[in-house]
């Protein structure tokens, strides 16, 4: 039987023997049933770095998409086929480490545009992420190298097990943003990556205290992030007391919040 709902609405599955086993045996059917020349880049993976498709790869997509296995394959797919586009050949197959397929990317990272925060978790064990898009310097990378900084950030959250199953969910801090710096080609390609590629089942998108001109530019922002990360957004305005209590309703008390929020 599955969970009750938790604070956003969503039921998590549990997790028998019998379900993993099953749940990748259908995976592995979906799959062959997609034609060879649109796997290609899933089956390089397999032969350059098979830890990242084994079983416990495999399950990450598999939970992401609550066992669905016919979504769970082709978000599998369309992840390869991003990597491969966004690292190269000469990088995807290595592992998103610092001195592996990221080591070129370094400044993007150091921005602090996308950090996990560490050590916390909602009641539910979900991830949490910081995100403040006024820390983006885009004259010092290309868009290309934040995209890649965000997948380093995402998979560093997958690394844990209750994150996978339970999800993930962003604080998104507009404070100090401006028209100069919103580049509506670098926010096509974040999202690019967020809706259907990256394994995150995105649970909330909390927008805190948006500015006037953040409020100019959203409706461009909720068309990028598509229908399914719309419905996620829940957009939290007015004095400190009141964002603070509108977190802690869904499990993010202060004290679990970064410096940002006073926490």
């Amino acid at each position: 039987m599955p969970e009750q709902p938790d604070a956003y609405g969503q039921i998590h599955p549990v997790e028998t023997p019998e379900l993993l086993k099953q749940g990748l045996k259908d995976l592995d059917e979906e799959i062959e049933k997609i034609p060879k020349d649109s796997r290609i880049n899933f089956e390089t993976a397999k032969l350059k770095c098979a830890n990242l498709t084994n079983d416990d790869a495999k399950l990450v997509f598999l939970r992401c998409e609550v066992f669905n296995a016919d979504l769970a394959a082709i978000r599998l797919l369309k992840y390869w086929d991003k990597r491969v586009e966004l690292f190269g050949e000469d990088k995807a197959f290595l592992p998103l480490t610092l001195d592996g397929a990221l080591k070129d990317d370094m400044i993007a990272l150091s921005c602090g545009y996308i950090r996990l925060l560490p050590n916390v978790k909602d009641p539910s064990g979900r991830a949490v992420f910081m995100v403040d898009p006024a820390l983006q310097q885009p004259s010092k990378y290309e868009r290309v190298s934040l995209v890649r900084s965000i997948w380093y950030v995402t998979h560093a959250a997958l690394e844990s097990v209750t994150a996978q199953q339970k999800g993930v969910v962003f604080l998104v801090y507009p404070h100090n943003i401006s028209k100069k710096i919103f580049d509506q080609v670098q926010l096509k390609m974040n999202m690019e990556s967020l809706k259907g590629l990256l394994p995150l089942r995105v649970a909330a998108v909390h927008i805190c205290k948006p500015t006037f001109i953040f409020s100019s530019v959203f409706s461009v922002v909720k068309v990028l992030m598509g229908e399914r990360l719309r419905k996620r957004i829940k957009k939290h305005s007015g004095k400190d007391e009141h964002v603070l209590k509108r977190l802690a309703d869904f499990g993010l008390t202060k004290d679990m919040l970064p410096s940002e929020f006073g926490g």
